[in-house]
């Protein structure tokens, strides 16, 4: 039986080994960064981004494929047949058959994954919105994708940092006032972050950050710092 990607990949009409193998590599510049002038480096930064959020449902697919070697995808299969009515599921059902799949689920977590799927209006869920079945392997490959990002962040600072962002999006909505930029916020240098903004740089990159709360980002970069000093005084020491 083809795993759901491979169903993607047959119904665009393309090799699903050649395309996972592509999706595998990152898009690579040119010419290095620090050579690029700002619209070089804008350009590039773009075509990532989009690469991104075109190959989003892909990209989870295969996370989905290659999880316990299959068992996770066959039992989201088993799932959804035993909830699905007339091929699809309504969100309110998501986040029993998530746990049904032994994830366990906070509100905030099924909030961001649900808002993926335009499943949410606020804080609230929208529980009649319909999800079909290959929507459903995305919305367990994103679930699983996200479990396996708290190796590197601690959940909840996550969660605390996606709760600011949800509150500071309805706070401007109710007030009639578009999304703000990424905010101003200095780039830490004790941290092993590679950036491409050189000191003082006042050009029309941001530096990307979780949420719009300072405290919980120097926390985020906090815990990265350690684990990099983790790993490196655990590696075992090289010989020639």
């Amino acid at each position: 039986m083809p795993s759901a990607f491979e169903e993607l990949c047959r119904e665009r009409g393309i090799a699903s080994d050649e395309w996972r193998r592509s999706l595998a590599s990152p898009i690579i510049a040119e010419k290095p960064l620090i050579d690029m002038s700002e619209d070089e480096i804008l350009q590039h930064y773009a075509a990532v981004e989009e690469r991104a959020r075109t190959t989003a449902e892909d990209r989870a697919l295969i996370l989905l494929e290659r999880t316990q070697d299959g068992r996770l995808e066959r039992q989201a299969v088993k799932v959804f047949d035993q909830n699905a009515k007339d091929g699809v599921i309504c969100a309110d059902d998501a986040p029993a058959m998530l746990e049904a799949l032994r994830f366990e689920i906070s509100n905030t977590e099924a909030h961001y994954l649900l808002r993926k799927f335009d499943a949410t209006e606020g804080y609230d869920m929208i529980p009649e919105r319909q999800l079909t079945r290959r929507q459903w392997f995305w919305l367990v490959g994103e679930t699983q994708l996200l479990k396996e990002t708290y190796r590197h962040i601690n959940p909840e600072a996550f969660e605390i940092c996606y709760e600011a962002l949800i509150r500071e999006l309805i706070e401007r909505k109710e007030a009639g006032r578009a999304p703000e930029p990424w905010p101003e916020m200095p780039v830490p240098t004790s941290t092993p972050v590679v950036t491409v903004l050189r000191p003082g740089y006042r050009g029309p990159l941001k530096p990307h950050s979780w949420a719009l709360q300072q405290d919980v980002e120097r926390e985020l970069f906090r815990q990265l710092e350690q684990e990099g000093e983790r790993r490196h005084f655990a590696a075992p020491p090289q010989t020639l």
